[in-house]
């Protein structure tokens, strides 16, 4: 259920693509969420620094997703949309003002494994 619950046509192509695909996460207050889906809901905000020696090292987390992904895959006139509002936000938010292609690092986890058990 939870590999399922997801739009790759919303990714895509945005709002007018919220389905019973994205199921539980689909609405909220009667509005499309996007994007949609257990997936998306997962969203994690790890933050790690690290050091070497007594030196910071920078992470650079600009173009960590396949190109391709992110020229074919994500919209990049997709925002989120009605994103986790209200009291039961998860680890992170998604800025609306950001296209997801843009914001595509912070959920790298819709991108599922195709072997999803691990030994």
């Amino acid at each position: 259920r939870y590999i399922k619950s997801r739009s790759d046509k919303q990714l895509r192509h945005g709002l007018q693509y919220t389905d019973s695909s994205c199921s539980p996460i689909e609405r909220s207050n009667g509005l499309p969420v996007v994007p949609c889906g257990l997936i998306a809901w997962s969203l994690f905000n790890d933050t790690y620094d690290f050091t070497r020696g007594s030196m910071g090292l920078m992470v650079d987390r600009k173009n960590i997703s396949w190109r391709s992904d992110r020229e074919h895959k994500y919209g990049k006139d997709v925002y989120p949309f009605n994103f986790q509002n209200g009291s039961l936000i998860g680890g992170g938010k998604l800025d609306p003002d950001i296209p997801v292609s843009t914001s595509i690092s912070r959920l790298l986890l819709v991108a599922h494994a195709i072997v999803y058990i691990f030994t």
